[in-house]
């Protein structure tokens, strides 16, 4: 599972063959193969099922899901919803149909199953926090990074407006492994977990690399976009845009905060169950490494309930089909 952080330079170089150009008419010359370029250089590309080209969509906006009361694992209709047909099927000796999988839910669940990261100081402020960004290795291929957002203090959703822009240039594309349309209020997170916080999981797809700059490609600062953070209770003028950049790197993802390697064990378990073909270096095994290294204590339970799913798929999973 361990991968080094230096891949960033150079594992762009799937997305030039998911959206490159179309080569039928090569063989054209002058100033009729330029225009075809041109074309196709603003063509819409195709990154596959959740992914956003971001030439065409470059920011992604939270949103927030007022509950009327904290709710626990017993009675939260989103976590029994994220599990329940994963766990009939597999108490039936089968995997879950692909489609039935719902990724997001499982994330944003286990996002709220673990408490916050340990907080930041502004260097602007030191009395206020800081977000928490971490870039990481993908644990599943070596073409993609993940992306962890979390903003800290936050006491009413609905005057908060929260957004990640990247940057074309440095991320061909994203998904969020999580649904920021529908992120748990801060003011009303379940599981028992600290209120004030919303965070979010992104995988990215980093543009190629420009070959003149091997050899000190190492020691540039990559700029891969912004967090844009607005609006407050105490303040709704205030304003912070912070830099995503590789300076906010941890090396592989045994490296960065639990509430990270967990999200991330939720999000590569419900890849493998819908059969992802990103998920192309991940066993069920390593999922449930990932997600046993966690140690903070389970309030609710509901971390128990995905790792012995986990255990349970593992076999239909990791093992070939009897002949």
């Amino acid at each position: 599972m361990l991968k080094t952080l230096g891949v960033f330079t150079g594992i762009a170089l799937a997305a030039a063959a998911l959206g490159g150009c179309d080569d039928r008419d090569s063989g054209k010359q002058g100033a009729n193969g330029d225009r075809q370029n041109n074309t196709a250089a603003s063509a819409p590309v195709r990154f596959g099922a959740g992914w956003h080209a971001v030439a065409e969509s470059r920011q992604s906006n939270w949103g927030f899901v007022q509950a009327a009361v904290p709710t626990s694992f017993a009675s939260d209709r989103n976590s029994l919803d994220a599990l329940s047909g994963i766990r009939a099927a597999l108490m039936a000796n089968m995997l879950p149909a692909h489609n039935s999988v719902r990724v997001e839910a499982l994330v944003n669940r286990a996002l709220a199953s673990i408490s916050p990261s340990v907080t930041q100081a502004s260097p602007a402020d030191p009395s206020q926090t800081r977000p928490m960004v971490v870039l990481t290795t993908t644990p599943w291929n070596d073409d993609s990074l993940l992306l962890w957002v979390e903003v800290q203090g936050l006491t009413a959703p609905d005057t908060m407006t929260v957004a990640v822009e990247f940057d074309p240039s440095a991320v061909a594309a994203f998904r969020t492994l999580g649904d920021p349309a529908a992120l748990p209020s801060p003011i009303a997170s379940s599981g028992g977990v600290s209120a004030g916080r919303a965070a979010m999981l992104y995988e990215l797809l980093p543009q190629r690399a420009d070959p003149a700059g091997k050899g000190g490609a190492a020691k540039l600062i990559v700029r891969y976009g912004v967090l844009h953070v607005a609006g407050s209770p105490a303040d709704p003028g205030a304003k912070l845009d912070q830099s995503i950049t590789t300076t906010d790197a941890v090396g592989t993802i045994d490296n960065a905060p639990e509430i990270v390697r967990f999200a991330t064990a939720a999000a590569g378990f419900g890849g493998l169950l819908r059969g992802d073909p990103s998920m192309r270096d991940l066993s069920c095994n390593d999922v449930i490494a990932l997600a046993q290294s966690v140690r903070q204590p389970d309030t609710d339970g509901w971390r128990a309930q995905l790792v012995a799913l986990m255990y349970r798929a593992q076999p239909l999973i990791d093992l070939p089909p009897a002949r």
